[in-house]
């Protein structure tokens, strides 16, 4: 064999031997670095759905709180009505004190008697009425 193609094969070993050593790692890398974007993506993606998830969980939770403590308000503000002896007509309507306790209806939802002086109370009214005691 002639001494210029020994040298030809050399270099292109040579080149051969570059090209796997520094061009294929970077693509592996590269290959790597998308894999991981795509992976990390999923991620993101899940972790916001699981956010969402909680942050509705969340949401939901407030109102039921907020209902039990309108319901607290109210039982409050019911425990003072009787304390003073304004609805005792309750209780003589009633058997059973859990019966009074356990009624869904307000003071507000029943019909008011007339005032004295001829007008009828209204939600507002007696809301006042309860804000000046």
């Amino acid at each position: 064999m002639d001494t210029g193609l020994i040298i030809a094969i050399v270099i292109v070993v040579i080149i051969l031997i570059a090209l796997v050593a520094f061009v294929l790692p970077r693509a592996r890398r590269k290959r790597e670095e998308r894999q991981l974007e795509r992976r990390r993506g999923a991620v993101v993606d899940r972790h916001r759905e699981v956010a969402e998830e909680r942050q509705s969980r969340a949401e939901l939770a407030e109102r039921h709180a907020a209902r039990e403590r309108a319901e607290a308000d109210l039982h409050e503000a019911r425990a003072r009505v009787h304390e003073r002896g304004l609805a005792d007509d309750e209780l003589r309507d009633a058997d059973d004190p859990d019966e009074v306790v356990n009624r869904r209806e307000t003071f507000a939802d029943r019909e008011q008697p007339d005032r004295t002086d001829g007008t009828e109370t209204t939600e507002r009214d007696d809301a006042t009425e309860r804000s000046e005691r």
